[in-house]
């Protein structure tokens, strides 16, 4: 029977479009330092390490985890690397988790970051397409992301007003998040007006370009109560995938997503996810695809994600809070944004939150993931 895993401490960076000050390795350091000392131990402590990061591209040096594994002092530790895109972080956090729960070790410590500044982002996420189907088209993601949007207007209501709530909402929550590096009031005026990019996608649908880093402490049951009294206990995660290629994929629901939801939710009890999720964190790479998450995560029925967002529930004081760290709208880190996501999750569960927590959150949600679209996972975290 697998061993219950939590998670005892937790860190990130204060993210920026550039962090000139430090290298990558001292970006990794800096959220290591504060994952260690929430969780009060040292690296000495932490049996295994797990290093998490977009395509090398993406920061432009090969098998960084060599690097990383000197600045945070973890020589001669068990290492693995894991990359996954945007969902890297919580891929990372899954061979973490395993790791505990399959009584290898008993603290593992999870490290995610991208330095999108010194790397080439967009021609890399063009490499991710099919070399033979896919390649010749492709222009990063957006272009995919704007069908896919596109394609749910008509048929579930998703409309450029609805992803424009969106925006507002996580700009809105972001202003209370000390590690948000965009923090900007935006209204539903401004969304719609600011410049297109890929139509229906526009400027202010789209998340910032961040520096930054992420880090989180497990541990198993036996050890948890040497670093906190309120640990985050994960209660199930699941990553799955779907076909590659567009042409074998459903347009209108995320079904790794839905599937990775159904599945996790199974394991963790959970029957209801609208009334029992007290907070939610999702990866939001577009404004489009958090509408889309609310249905298929089951937060509301297929068509009615525009009446939810409007409804205020999802709102930091509704009854269902969405991203109330702002989301990918206040910080992006591509290769760090699943595990930050997680994070807040867990923060909530741990009344860490500071000024952007929940009241009285036990139960949260955190969804993530990568790829071109077709990579989805969630993680279910509780007091």
């Amino acid at each position: 029977m697998a061993r219950h895993v939590g998670i005892v401490g937790i860190g990130q960076t204060h993210h920026s479009r550039r962090r000139t000050d430090v290298s990558q390795a001292g970006l990794v350091r800096e959220a290591v330092d504060r994952a260690l000392a929430d969780a009060k131990l040292t690296i000495e402590e932490i049996d295994s390490v797990v290093v998490a990061t977009g395509p090398v591209l993406f920061g432009a040096v090969n098998m960084p985890e060599k690097w990383v594994v000197d600045a945070i002092g973890a020589r001669l530790k068990p290492v693995v690397r894991i990359t996954s895109g945007g969902g890297t972080g919580l891929a990372g956090a899954l061979a973490g988790y395993y790791q505990i729960a399959g009584g290898q070790h008993e603290r593992v410590l999870v490290v995610a970051y991208d330095k999108l500044s010194e790397g080439a982002l967009q021609y890399s996420i063009s490499t991710l397409y099919d070399p033979f189907w896919g390649r010749e088209f492709a222009v990063g993601i957006m272009g995919f992301s704007a069908a896919y949007w596109r394609a749910r207007m008509d048929v579930l209501g998703h409309t450029e007003e609805a992803a424009a709530m969106v925006s507002v909402k996580n700009h809105k929550n972001a202003l209370k998040n000390p590690y948000a590096h965009v923090k900007k009031e935006v209204t539903v005026e401004d969304v719609m007006k600011s410049r297109p990019l890929a139509w229906p996608i526009k400027l202010l649908d789209v998340p910032p370009i961040s520096d930054g880093a992420a880090a989180i402490v497990l541990s198993s049951e036996k050890l948890a109560a040497h670093s906190t009294d309120r640990p985050a206990w994960i209660r199930g995660m699941g990553y799955f995938c779907e076909a590659d290629n567009a042409a074998a994929r459903s347009m209108l629901v995320s079904e790794p997503l839905a599937l990775a939801a159904r599945r996790v939710y199974r394991s963790a009890g959970i029957t209801n996810p609208r009334r029992q999720f007290d907070v939610v964190e999702v990866q939001e790479p577009y404004t489009c695809f958090e509408l889309s998450y609310y249905e298929s995560l089951g937060l509301c029925a297929p068509g009615e994600a525009a009446e939810l967002i409007a409804s205020g529930a999802t709102e930091i004081d509704g009854d269902i809070p969405v991203n109330p760290s702002g989301g990918c709208m206040g910080a992006n880190p591509i290769g760090a944004a699943a595990l930050v996501r997680l994070i807040e999750a867990a923060a909530q569960v741990m009344g860490k939150a500071g000024d952007h927590q929940v009241p009285n959150a036990k139960l949260a949600l955190a969804q993530a993931g990568g790829g071109w679209a077709n990579l989805r996972g969630v993680a279910v975290v509780s007091a």
